[in-house]
Order: structure tokens, then sequence, then C-alpha cells
């Protein structure tokens, strides 16, 4: 279920001569009793399709076998935000933003990972953030028909500008937030990320594009750090709630990994009894859960490569991970061998090649396909009780189809 209602005011502010900027006010109310659509597809997936406890009749059910009703995500956002333009030559822009969010997750009892969420379970966010916008992305080499040349009087500009495949300029976003407990939030922190595409096309090599990205998020918890238990979680204190972690992973950041499943991990053993969806009993071993970090890093860098009116070929490096905190990102932290947990925690930084193609599409755009291979697959320990722990490396091969550039 899903309400939202939203007030524009056109003429809030003056914004340069004869121009004036909006102010947005929205309002929205989500109910959602999906169990594999909360917050994150990677952070609720189970093992063998399977998130939470089901009785011989598909009701959800608590380790011990007691009734524990439908898990429910109910989310109340409002948010006023405004923007003034800095410079209309490269579409520069600042936005201002306020922003109450409170999130109540209810009945978690039967989810695999509730020990995962509990801590998250009631959530207020309040404060305000700003966004800068920079944006000089263009497409040269634009070839006019004589019809065009004739109504313009003149041949016209060889680019304009185009974000969905630039072959020249830059883009850069910078936005920073901050919720206060001081404006009724219940958790405090500040967040800051920032990314930087630039693009350039060699004419003298059959119209190659450079395209490259770098990423920077930085987050810290200043109120409401102990949400976790220190015995059965070490080393969580200070994490961002769930929906505000920065996750990466999947085509369009780290191509050598799954959607949103880069970084630290998290051992979760079942407990109680499981069902397949036959409704047949099956025992679940201990698996692991991507989940975030307050810290993000990652490089991309590709070459579109011409092959034909209708094919490119993009060979490709993804660099970077997810991190545990800010720190993480520039020195390797030492933990003894005897401590799984943080242990798993740890992420060092990947380095995935690969290739794909670009096919042009009769309705416009491209069809896009990318093999990334991981060069430096993490593995992760899993407890076994008394016998040795095991060990999970995450696959080094991923394929990816999307209807865009990767960024």
């Amino acid at each position: 279920q899903l309400f939202q209602i939203d007030f524009v005011n056109p003429r809030f502010l003056p914004d340069r001569e004869r121009r004036f900027a909006p102010l947005t006010i929205s309002a929205q109310y989500q109910r959602d009793s999906t169990v594999t659509r909360f917050f994150r597809s990677a952070f609720d997936r189970g093992t063998f399709g399977i998130v939470q406890r089901l009785d011989d009749e598909g009701n959800p059910i608590d380790e011990f076998g007691q009734p524990a009703g439908s898990p429910t995500l109910d989310r109340l956002t409002l948010t006023a935000e405004t923007n003034r333009t800095l410079s209309l030559k490269d579409r520069s822009l600042l936005f201002f933003k306020y922003r109450f969010e409170n999130v109540r997750l209810t009945n978690i009892d039967s989810l695999l990972i509730r020990d995962l969420l509990e801590p998250d379970d009631r959530i207020r966010i309040s404060g305000f953030g700003a966004t800068f916008v920079r944006d000089t992305r263009r497409r040269c080499g634009i070839e006019y028909t004589v019809l065009e040349i004739i109504q313009r009087g003149e041949p016209g500009d060889p680019c304009r500008y185009n974000a969905s495949d630039p072959t020249n300029g830059d883009y850069f976003t910078a936005e920073y937030n901050v919720s206060l407990p001081a404006l009724g939030a219940n958790i405090g922190f500040n967040k800051f990320q920032a990314s930087y595409n630039y693009y350039y096309t060699f004419p003298k090599l059959r119209n190659t594009t450079i395209a490259a990205r770098g990423i920077l998020g930085v987050a810290n918890v200043f109120s409401k750090r102990e949400r976790f238990s220190s015995d059965e979680f070490p080393d969580l204190e200070g994490i961002l709630p769930i929906s505000e972690r920065f996750f990466a992973g999947g085509s369009t950041t780290l191509r050598g990994f799954d959607f949103e499943s880069a970084g630290p991990r998290v051992v979760v053993a079942p407990q109680g009894e499981f069902r397949n969806s036959n409704g047949e009993p099956v025992f679940l071993d201990p698996f692991t859960v991507p989940f975030g970090g307050n810290a993000l890093a990652v490089v991309n860098v590709e070459a579109r490569v011409p092959v034909s009116k209708t094919v490119r070929l993009v060979p490709f490096y993804d660099g970077g991970n997810v991190f545990r905190r800010p720190s993480d990102i520039f020195r390797r932290a030492s933990i003894p061998e005897s401590d799984v947990f943080r242990r798993n925690l740890r992420a060092l930084w990947s380095h995935t090649v690969g290739v794909g193609f670009r096919l042009k599409t009769p309705v416009g755009g491209e069809f896009a396909v990318d093999y990334g291979y991981l060069l430096n697959p993490p593995s992760f320990i899993i407890p076994q009780g008394p016998n040795p722990p095991a060990f999970f490396r995450l696959p080094q091969g991923q394929l990816h189809f999307r209807f865009s550039q990767a960024f």
C-alpha cells in the first residue's frame, strides 16, 4: 500500500532573472507486508529462497513454533525541497531538503534475519540535506540533415546535452545529510557522498569514448550508537540504520558482484523449523548476509569502442568496496584469527575486469550485456559448532543485463 500527497509552489523564491525556484512538499505513507522487499533484496535473502519460518499451513511462526503474524513495514516520510540555480552554462544547481522519516517493523519473529533487523525496528530520522550538482555531459558528432540545416540557416552545434550516453564532459554530485535528535530524530548521524563522472572521445581511435567514475561515501553515527549487543554483534556500534547504509555490487557499481552483495557480511545460523515451497520440512545451514557499511569507495573505468553502427565493445575495470567504517578504506585492520565475527566484517579493495556489449535498439537507447570477473573474491568464515569452520567464497563471474549505460 502506498499513499502520497504532493504540494508544489512553482514561484517559491526568485532564481536568477525571470526565473523562480519551486518548493515541493511531499507526504508519503507506505505499508508493505511482502517479506522479500524489506529494504534490500540482498539483505533479506535467505537460503534456497526461504526467508522465514512457516508452519504446515503456511502461517508465520517464531523459532519456538508459536504464531508470529505477518512481517510488516510501515514507513511515513515528510519532505520539503527547493533548489537554486548557480549557473545555466554548466547546469550547476544547489538543492536544499528537510526530511522526516519514521520506519517501524512489526511481527518480524518469523524472519531468519530477525536479530539483524530488530535493532532498527523503530527508526525515526529528522534533519536537513544539501546537494550540489554540476552537469556538462554532452554528445558530440551529431550530423544534421539538409532540412535541419536549411531551417537553422547554419550547420548548428555538433554537440548537444546528453545525460544517457555522453561522449564528452563531466558530471559531479555532492550530497550531505544530517539527522538531529534536537529535531525529533531518535538517531543522529552525518552522511556524505560524492561522485564524479568524466567522458572523453578520441576521434582518431574509431571515436572510442573513455568513461570514468569515482564514488566516495562516508558517514558516522553520533547518537544511539549502541543498538546492537556487543556480545552477540561485536564491532557493530555506530552502524547506520539499514535504509541509510551504503551498499554496492551489481550492473551499475561493482560488476564482479551480484546486486548489493559487496562489503561486510554477518553469519546467520537459522533456528527452528523451516519448510520449502512444497511445505516439506528442510534443514538450513548457516549462511552469510551482506550487511552494508558506513563507507563506500568505487572506481569505474571503461572504453566504449564502436564495432559497427549498432554494436559497441566495452572492456572495463571496477574497483572498490563497501567498508564497515571510513578508516577501513585506507588501512587493513589487524584482527585475530579467532575473532570470526570481525574478520567477516573486514572488507578489502576488490578488483573486477570484464567486457560488455552495447546493442542499439530500434526504439532508441542501447541494450547492455556485461560480464565481470572478480580477481580477488572475498571469503567468509561460517562457524560449524564443534566442527571446523566452513569457508564461503563469492563466485568470481557475474553476468548483467540492462537498458542503459553503467554510468
